[in-house]
């Protein structure tokens, strides 16, 4: 049997125009006796997967609490507003 995908959420990559990040449940992902796993995709112009990491279940908490500390270690360096050299909401472009 086949692995089967389950969509949980998709959402927009921020900083893109259209790419997207696909989060879906995987059963049997390597086979008919393979544990499930979280995949996390990423997709170029909604279409073309570009990345893919899958996490077995048993890591999840471990992988939540990774994700929460480097959101703390990215609050606790200063940066530059976004787009601030073009003092500006959105990027600039031709």
């Amino acid at each position: 049997m086949p692995a089967k995908h389950i969509e949980v959420k998709t959402f927009k990559l921020a900083h893109t125009t259209d790419d997207v990040v696909k989060i879906e449940h995987v059963e049997k992902p390597y086979g008919e006796y393979s544990s499930p796993v979280v995949s996390i995709a990423v997709y170029s112009h909604g279409k073309t997967k570009v990345s893919e990491v899958e996490i077995p279940y048993e890591n999840i908490q471990e992988f939540l609490k990774a994700l929460n500390e480097s959101i703390a270690l990215c609050e606790s360096i200063p940066h530059n507003p976004i787009h601030g050299e073009l003092n500006s909401e959105i990027g600039g472009g031709a």
